[in-house]
């Protein structure tokens, strides 16, 4: 079985490191376009750390989340032992180390302070052993609808900037690719002077290009590839794979464009005659398809919404990134279908992928 080496994230992990080595301040968000490898950067991070750190990760992508209970479960990992003497013991967890009993009753208070609290006061025992606890939740925005009397995400970085702010005890890093999941929460807990921004981007074009050499791949090769993908890490390791299998890296190339191109198509714009966007010269014709479950009803019916969807998308035509100052509704609704994304620090947008870019640049110019 092929296994693809982590590759060159130096920048990213000295960023990290640095905050690691200092006292703890500030939340950290660690976000990414998606699929850029921001889980698996921060996996290899841990596996590195010294004993000094204690690590708990949740994942909550591997967790089904719909109501304050699940998501108090998946804060914690159940132990029978001693917490003391599993603290002493351990170094890393998949989340605060708490008995069945104790986790059961935080469930009949349906409070999540209590909850907190007992978070508090491990972390505060582990500082007092000498080490430094690291916090780090995972696919954080699946927290986004869950509600016990007001938001629990106010309560959660309460918590948070408990932690890192006030007690300087913990360091909490934040995981997600929703930026809009991000620009809700900076409003509702208020977040401002308490938080920070790691990005974990594609490959530059000179990394990506080493990362394919390494695995043979020759000149005419590496420019096919990334004329295509990019430096999006999940394609590139496709492409390798593909390479090793002996398939045809063009025919690869290919069909996931023409994929990418219909999703997009089937997330912006109603289909007709099969399936295909009808484009003349600059006027785009749309007939209305359903589209309750992606915009509000008012809105899904106002053909001017999708001109200007198209119309922002023509940005794309000539240039790979756009800078905006604030995020309107015709933002959301790209960066919500996972089709452009949005950078909080640099005030940019940008297509999630190369290939992203390439498929809209095919709906705005192809005469389908």
């Amino acid at each position: 079985m092929l296994e693809i080496e982590f590759w060159d994230r130096e920048k990213e992990m000295e960023e990290i490191t640095k905050m690691l080595n200092t006292r703890p301040d500030l939340i950290t968000f660690i976000y990414d376009p998606i699929n850029s490898g921001k889980t698996e950067l921060i996996q290899h991070l841990i596996k590195q750390l010294s004993d000094d750190f204690v690590v708990f990760y949740i994942n909550l992508r591997e967790r089904m989340v719909k109501d304050y209970n699940d998501f108090i479960e998946a804060l914690f990992e159940i132990r029978i032992s001693n917490k003391r003497k599993i603290i002493a013991e351990a170094t890393k967890f998949a989340g605060i180390p708490i008995s069945k009993d104790l986790l059961n009753l935080f469930f009949k208070e349906d409070k999540p302070k209590n909850a907190f609290r007992y978070i508090v006061d491990t972390i505060k025992e582990i500082r007092e052993r000498g080490k430094m606890p690291v916090l780090i939740v995972d696919e954080l925005q699946k927290i986004g609808d869950v509600k016990v009397d007001d938001y629990l995400i106010y309560e959660l970085f309460n918590l948070f900037i408990r932690l890192t702010k006030e007690l300087h005890a913990c360091h909490v890093f934040m995981i997600t690719s929703d930026y809009l999941f991000l620009e809700r929460v900076y409003a509702e807990a208020i977040l401002h002077g308490r938080c920070d921004y790691v990005l974990v981007d594609d490959f530059s074009e000179d990394i990506a290009k080493r990362f394919l050499e390494r695995y043979g791949f020759n000149r005419e090769e590496v420019e096919l590839v990334w004329g295509y993908f990019g430096g999006k890490p999940v394609y590139l390791i496709k492409a390798i794979k593909a390479k090793l299998s002996g398939e045809d890296l063009k025919e690869l190339c290919e069909k996931f464009l023409n994929f990418r191109f219909g999703q997009i198509c089937e997330a912006i714009f109603p289909l007709r005659d099969k399936g295909c966007v009808h484009l003349k010269g600059k006027s785009l014709y749309i007939q209305y398809l359903n589209f309750s479950h992606k915009v509000n009803t008012s809105r899904d019916k106002d053909e001017k919404f999708f001109r200007s969807v198209v119309e922002f998308l023509s940005k794309f035509k000539d240039r790979d990134t756009v800078k905006f100052e604030y995020t309107t509704d015709i933002l959301r609704f790209l960066v919500r279908e996972n089709i452009l994304f949005l950078d909080p620090v640099r005030r940019i947008v940008k297509p999630q992928s190369r290939l992203d870019l390439l498929a809209i640049r095919r709906i705005l110019n192809d005469n389908v």
